[in-house]
């Protein structure tokens, strides 16, 4: 009896242990593309347009939720990892600010699983959309471009730079609830990097994370650099230790190429070895962003101003 309750629990063991691993610890990828991320390239791009660059970073959280570890970074562990809604806010002296990312809306939050979603923080950010001078997001999930679908409004579309991919009918932005009839342009490329401001470059990275996955550097006036990479490295664990997303996530939860998304980590950690005080910005790893050692003198949370 007991050696064929042995043989029983063995054959568990190995029929779900198996699967386990594979979907939520195996780190293992296909060939990735040998991506590149310029750093000459951006810097003279950045300094390519005439006018003020960004005067620094200010980010702000509009919610959150925890998840286990293995979800976000597989092989990470069961602890919990809290995933924070945020948008940046970049103030420009003597012009109108920045901003990247939009927060999330209430009903995308409730829906996501948000274990918190702070209300007078996304109003917030909302009331910062419509004072900016130009707007940006790393791609186009709910949790980064939902809540400017929104918010909507053609003057907040009249200064939002989207690529094709980023826009319906690609499948992600097609999900979107976008105000009646305020689906803007595309009015980036989707396929080159391209100055959008003084001190800011946009990095296209198509058909990794999204469609419409891309990322944004920004170097400052005082010389600060920052790469804004979205959810291609959704923590910085995902970059510094080369690990993607759970297979569990990136096969049923949240589509995307493992290879080209493996292939912009590696790119990642080439440019920070290269350029050891550029700050990677993660999309949702906002208790790294905390410390100071990690975040550039970035300001945590912004209160509604003036431009």
């Amino acid at each position: 009896m007991t050696h064929r309750l042995n043989l029983v629990l063995l054959a568990l063991a190995l029929l779900l242990g198996g699967p386990f691993y594979w979907l939520l610890i195996d780190n293992h990828h296909a060939p990735a593309p040998a991506h590149r991320i310029d750093i000459a390239a951006l810097r003279q791009l950045a300094a390519s347009q005439a006018g003020a660059a960004p005067s620094g970073v200010e980010v702000e959280c509009a919610g959150f939720r925890r998840v286990p570890g293995n979800l976000m970074v597989a092989g990470s562990g069961i602890k919990r990892k809290l995933v924070c809604y945020m948008a940046f806010r970049l103030p420009v002296p003597g012009g109108k600010p920045v901003m990247i990312e939009s927060g999330i809306t209430a009903a995308d939050a409730s829906t996501g699983g948000a274990e918190r979603f702070n209300a007078n923080n996304q109003a917030r950010i909302e009331a910062e959309l419509d004072l900016a001078g130009l707007i940006l997001v790393t791609h186009e999930h709910a949790d980064h471009l939902g809540a400017l679908a929104a918010h909507g409004g053609p003057a907040l579309m009249d200064k939002t730079l989207l690529n094709p991919a980023q826009l319906p009918p690609s499948p992600f932005a097609a999900r979107l609830e976008w105000k009646a009839g305020q689906v803007p342009p595309a009015r980036l490329p989707g396929n080159r990097l391209v100055a959008v401001a003084p001190g800011v470059v946009v990095i296209p990275a198509p058909g990794s994370h999204t469609p419409g996955a891309q990322m944004i550097f920004v170097r400052t006036g005082d010389g600060r650099e920052f790469l804004f990479v979205g959810d291609i490295s959704s923590f910085a664990q995902n970059w510094q230790e080369q690990r993607g997303r759970s297979r569990l996530v990136q096969l049923f939860f949240a589509p995307e190429n493992r290879a080209e998304v493996f292939g912009w980590l590696a790119a990642i950690r080439d440019l920070k070895a290269q350029v050891p005080a550029l700050v990677v910005v993660p999309g949702h790893d906002f208790e790294w962003l905390l410390d100071p050692k990690n975040n550039g003198g970035m300001v945590i949370g912004f209160a509604h101003r003036g431009s």
